[in-house]
């Protein structure tokens, strides 16, 4: 249980790193394609909150079209994890657990058996 526990931060953390990567580098092709003249690091400096307030008219739609263009490969990208995680978790054989009671009766008798 243990390590299921460490498993899933740490699979979540590679996840969120690749998506944040994921996310600035489709950001940025895409607003060096559509608008070369913003300036792709104060983008990523100022961050989502602020791009209304910095940019105005069509500089603030061509930042948020390439926002989107981020969100959405990053949304794909989470979609593609989730199908596989789908895909793994059925290769997973059905199989019921012992119970409890027949394990202990088995181990009894191993016990009295020795090695």
């Amino acid at each position: 249980m243990g390590v299921a526990f460490m498993a899933q931060p740490i699979s979540g953390a590679y996840f969120v790193s690749a998506a944040n990567s994921m996310f600035d580098t489709y950001l940025l092709e895409t607003l060096a394609r559509i608008a070369p003249k913003i300036d792709a690091a104060k983008i990523l400096y100022i961050g989502v909150s602020e791009v209304a307030s910095v940019y105005k008219g069509e500089q603030s739609t061509l930042v948020r079209e390439a926002y989107m263009a981020g969100i959405k490969d990053v949304f794909a990208f989470a979609l593609a994890g989730t199908a596989l995680t789908v895909i793994l978790a059925l290769l997973i054989p059905f199989k019921r657990l012992p119970l409890h009671e027949t394990k202990e009766a088995e181990d009894k008798e191993a016990a009295v058996k020795g090695p």
